[in-house]
């Protein structure tokens, strides 16, 4: 993989946040996924900042001074404009749950970033002489494509990580360390509750390589856990399914289309369990169509949107199909209208199901004359 070189040069929000703090401290890295999204040549929209050599007291007066929010005031954690600023601390796990930490400012750079999921997010750049230190060999598990967990006990005190590795897996389509997977399978993830899930959930539901993150939720025995349903027999197909599809649709909701219509099961009963956005329900109910479509399926489905919206075109064919029938970016608007019908007498369900009939012959004439 190809990685960029480090540099926070010409970077005005950097540079803003370094002279801010830079008359209270020489050690105030850039850390986490900015790091990596960093080398990775991504642009950088949030920045993740830990500082050290500020006492608890210090640091809470000069976020007041920033202006900033504590949203995590007892891990020493404040939110500015797009910075996360944070002292360096470390985590012992106490109780259950993601709240049940206790929590310790840290001195040592390389114990602090020790307390991070995988290798790739542990490296840390110096605000002040981008001085990089990676302790745990992520830049090496990042040229190479692997999510590696760095401490086998911390890792376990938090259950969300094994959903983690799905999502960057299928993020940047880089493969699990072995360890890590052998370690997250004799995990259990029954104390996380639907909404730490679903927040997970909708980052692998934006990923570019569904496929991926599908297969290791198989693998790691969590898509019936998680989805509520066991697909191991057709999985292979449903994967390549996925994987082309992504090419082509971009949108959030087309992993629950395929998987909700691929496998056939309820929706209502899915959304109900799950918990996910109800938004998601609505595009999983557009029609489904796995094997080809014709030209009269395909025009149909455009008397409810133009057909570049919905989630069954996912090939080049059906694209080219919707363009040829001059559908791909508008609706088929019908000449036929309700009025005329009701002027015969007809009502409620009669009169939906002339009006269905009166279209469709509307809309077989416009095949015919577009040949």
């Amino acid at each position: 993989m190809q990685i960029s070189k480090i540099s926070l040069k010409n970077n005005p929000d950097l540079e803003f946040i370094a002279d801010f703090l830079k008359p209270y401290t020489k050690r105030a890295y850039l850390v986490g996924g900015s790091v990596r999204d960093l080398l990775l040549g991504l642009k950088l929209y949030d920045y993740d900042i830990e500082l050290y050599d500020i006492k608890a007291n210090d640091f809470e007066k000069l976020m007041q001074k920033l202006g900033a929010q504590g949203f995590g005031k007892s891990f020493f954690v404040y939110k500015f404009k797009n910075y996360d600023l944070a002292l360096a601390r470390v985590e012992n796990k106490i109780a259950p749950g993601h709240k049940g930490f206790e929590v310790a400012l840290c001195d040592d750079e390389k114990l602090g970033a020790k307390r991070r999921d995988f290798t790739i997010n542990s490296m840390m750049i110096n605000l002040f002489n981008e001085e990089f230190l990676d302790f745990y060999g992520g830049l090496e598990d990042l040229k190479a494509g692997f999510l590696r967990h760095i401490d086998k006990q911390s890792f376990k005190e938090d259950s969300l990580r094994i959903l983690r590795a799905v999502v960057f897996a299928s993020r940047f389509d880089f493969k699990i360390a072995e360890q890590s997977l052998v370690l997250m399978k004799n995990m259990d993830i029954k104390e996380l509750s639907h909404d730490r899930i679903n927040a997970e959930l909708y980052k692998f539901f934006k990923s570019p390589r569904l496929d991926v993150g599908y297969s290791y939720l198989q693998e790691l025995g969590l898509e019936e856990e998680i989805l509520g349903f066991e697909s191991a027999f057709k999985s292979m197909e449903f994967q390549s399914l996925l994987r082309h599809s992504r090419e082509v649709v971009k949108d959030d909701a087309l992993f629950l289309y395929l998987y909700l219509n691929f496998f056939n099961l309820d929706k209502d009963m899915f959304f109900k369990k799950t918990k996910l956005k109800k938004e998601y329900l609505k595009k999983a109910n557009q029609m489904f169509y796995f094997d080809e479509v014709s030209d009269f399926e395909l025009a149909n489905i455009a008397f409810e949107m133009p057909l570049k919206e919905w989630l069954g075109l996912w090939s080049k064919k059906r694209i080219e199909q919707a363009k040829r029938l001059k559908l791909y970016g508008t609706k088929f608007e019908s000449k036929i209208s309700p009025k005329a019908f009701m002027d015969k007498g007809f009502f409620g369900k009669a009169l939906g199901l002339e009006l269905q009939k009166a279209r469709q012959r509307e809309l077989k004439k416009y095949l015919k004359n577009l040949k």
